[in-house]
């Protein structure tokens, strides 16, 4: 395990990406654990051990139960895509 690496950092490395995209998309890689070993919030901002490796969305995304129908299946299309017929 290598030292641990602001998220800006460690996209712009070796082990991230070729074009680094926005903060906001680093954000919410770091949020849905997106990195193997997963990104750690220390205080107000995300950090990640320099050899992280992007592994992407692996597993089904949990939606609250607490929305309703319309929005649960808006969010679950969203999220998994739709098929247009």
């Amino acid at each position: 395990m290598g030292q641990l690496v602001s998220l800006s950092d460690w996209a712009a490395g070796p082990n991230g990406f070729k074009n680094p995209p926005g903060m906001a998309a680093l954000h919410r890689i770091a949020k849905t654990k997106q990195t193997y070993p997963p990104a750690v919030k220390q205080g107000r901002r995300w950090v990640v051990d320099e050899e992280a490796k992007f592994i992407g969305m692996v597993g089904r995304v949990e939606i609250s139960n607490h929305l309703p129908p319309n929005a649960r299946s808006l969010v679950e299309k969203a999220l998994n895509g739709c098929k247009t017929p």
